[in-house]
Formats: C-alpha cells, structure tokens, sequence
C-alpha cells in the first residue's frame, strides 16, 4: 500500500506552492529542517523542523505529532495528541502550521485471473519434495527412448506458443503456484465532529464568559479560551496568596477564631501550591474538598468578611482609646486608685496622667481583647448572613 501526501491548501503562505510526497512501505519525517524525508520550505516557519513522523506496520500508514505547533484534523475540532500515533484515513486532511495536506491510500490490486508465470522458473522451494527420484529417472529415460516418429507427431500436436523445454512444471505433475489476492482492508474513517457541536460547545462557552463570540472564528475561538485559561491560574493564585496573608495577620494581631474557611477544608487553603489547588478545583468531586465554585465564593466572602471586621474592630479599639483618656474618665481613675492631687495644679494632674498611662500601656492585654474581642462579634454576625456556604 502507498501512501501520497498533497499540499492543498496554504494559508498566509504563496498560494501556488503546491508539493507531494508518496511514502511506499515505509515511513518519514515531515518538516520544513533540512534532514527530513519530505521538505517543505516554510518563510513563515509556523511548520516545524521537525513537525510529524509517518510509520508504517502491518500495511497501515500512521502519521504522530512530534512539533511545537501541533497537527489538526479539517473539517473537525481534532487535534493529534503529541507522542501518539493516530492512523491516517483515506481522504483526510490535516493540518500542519499553514499547509494542510492532504492524504490518499493507493492499494494495488492484482487480478485474480492473471496466470503466475512458470516460464521464469521461479518454482517453490518445495515443490520436489513429494517426487521420487526413481520414478523421475525412469520417466527421463522413457523420454530419451522415444522414437522420432512419436516424437513428431507429439510436436505436431503441440499448439503454438507451448512449452519447449520436455521438463517443464506443468509435465511434473505439479500445481502450478498462483499468487494469493490480496486481501482489501476497509480502514475505518474517525469520526468527524459536526459543525454543530462545536458551535454548541461554543455558545456554551460563551454563555459561561457572559459575552458573544459570533463574531469569533475558530482560531480566535482556541486563543481566547487559552486566554481564559491563563487568568484563571492568576486569580487562583492571587486568592491563595490574598489568604495566606489574611491568616498570618490574624495570627500577628492574636485572632484565633476559626471560620468556616478553616471548618470545610477549601482547596484553595488546604492545598499547598497553584498546581494542586487547579487540579483539585478543577478534577472530579470530592468529599473531603467543596466544589469549585462554592469554594472561590467562600474565598471571596472570606476576605470580605475580614475586612469588615478589621475595620470594625479599629473602630472599637479607637473609640476605648478616646474614652480611656477622656478627661472625665482620668479624673474618674485617679479618684479611685487614691492618687487624687493634693493640689490641683496642672503638674499634679500631668504626674497622675503620667502614672495613668503607664498602668494603661502595661495592661496591653486588655486593649487586645477588646480588638479581638470585637472582631470575632463581627465575624459570627457575618457569618450568620452566608449559612449556605
């Protein structure tokens, strides 16, 4: 069986380039480098040095992708899977940078009435196997007795274009050998994707994105969803790092409440890197791990609720301030701890203000605790809002 490659179509590349190649039994590396079977010259250089590997078994032709670009299927959304061999299909189109070529199986075939010719003395290694040698020199010496008379008339029996030689195949008694028909391999053609699944597939993305892509061909299609791809990655990255340092600010200002960030194992928090929380969010359901999108909106709500309760608790944590060195409560303070100024001149009341703050910056943990103390209300409040997640 042969195999002929055809360059049909080109795009963004001189139109009348036009080249082919036929593998017969063998296989090949396609490319545009110079130690490659089939060379094809590429200014734009979309088509690999090395693009795709032709190989041949078992009287099937197989064509696997060994470039950077890829190799396509026309006609469908196909794509050959690098490093695999895919079997090539009569007909088909494929895909290389800015050439698609075009493939064709040519299978000779032989006539089953087409006589094997004896003539050349090609006779089976095995054909005088089953003769006995002593019959065979009785015969020979038959021949070699004969009278001429028998002879001539054997000769004039003879029909033109006969056998000359008197120990011919046909006069051993032996089967001429007939070549075998080839036997035709019906290759079963892939299975060609609709135009309308892909257009399904499509909308649906679309639909996903919240914006149209009619105006989108397929190749704007494919970078667009690439494009997706990378930003997801981003925003999930930037999630994980946006809380990790939340939770190391809890841990600096001494908060130890536990939300249900903590209590329902999100992959986002729970998953050491990038790589594994995309395979997690991404990969099939899990018990131990929230569902995708339930795990980014909890994120999300997670650092707002954060927010909210930082500020919250600077609030508080403000408004004890003030009121801690109100001058009313001052006055309050040094009447009860007996430290009351014998005089009530401006120094006495800066040395008891002096002593006052002092006893204040000492009981540290008791401004901590009206932070922490207001940030977890405001935490459970929110908390109590978002009972789905």
């Amino acid at each position: 069986m042969q195999l002929v490659f055809e360059v049909c179509d080109v795009k963004g590349v001189n139109s009348a380039v036009s080249a082919r190649k036929m593998f017969d039994g063998t296989g090949g590396v396609i490319g545009r480098g110079a130690g490659c079977d089939w060379m094809i010259a590429d200014s734009s250089r979309l088509l690999s040095s090395h693009h795709g590997l032709v190989a041949y078994r078992e009287g099937r032709y197989f064509l696997t992708d060994i470039s950077t670009n890829g190799i396509g299927v026309s006609g469908s959304a196909e794509r050959l899977h690098k490093g695999q061999a895919r079997l090539i299909g009569d007909g088909e189109v494929f895909e290389l940078g800015p050439f698609a070529i075009r493939a064709r199986l040519i299978t000779p075939v032989r006539s089953a009435d087409t006589p094997y010719d004896v003539g050349s003395g090609a006779i089976p290694d095995d054909a005088f196997l089953t003769l006995d040698p002593i019959q065979a020199l009785d015969l020979e010496h038959r021949q070699q007795t004969r009278s001429q008379e028998l002879a001539a008339l054997e000769e004039a029996a003879e029909e033109p274009g006969s056998w000359p030689d008197n120990r011919v195949v046909s006069r051993d008694h032996l089967t001429i050998p007939r070549r075998a028909e080839p036997v035709r391999e019906t290759l079963s053609k892939p299975c060609v994707m609709v135009p309308t699944d892909t257009n399904a597939f499509g909308e649906q993305f679309a639909a996903a994105l919240g914006i149209r892509l009619e105006t989108l061909d397929r190749a704007s299609q494919e970078a667009l969803a690439i494009k997706v791809a990378r930003l997801l990655r981003v925003g999930v990255e930037g999630l994980q790092q946006s809380l990790y340092t939340c939770e190391e600010l809890k841990h600096e200002l001494g908060l130890g409440f536990v939300g249900p960030l903590q209590k329902s194992r999100n992959p986002l928090s729970a998953c050491v890197d990038t790589d594994a929380a995309l395979a997690t969010l991404l990969g099939p359901a899990d018990a131990h791990h929230l569902p995708a999108e339930q795990a980014i909106t909890q994120a999300h709500r997670a650092l707002q609720a954060h927010q909210v309760a930082l500020l919250a608790a600077s609030r508080s944590a403000l408004r004890n301030t003030r009121n801690a060195f109100a001058p009313g409560h001052l006055l309050m303070c040094f009447a009860s701890r007996g430290k009351r100024p014998r005089f009530a001149t401006d120094g006495g009341h800066w040395r008891a203000y002096q002593r006052h703050y002092q006893h204040w910056i000492e009981d540290e943990q008791w401004s901590s605790g009206d932070f922490a103390k207001a940030y977890e209300e405001q935490l459970r409040l929110i908390s109590t809002l978002h009972a789905d997640y």
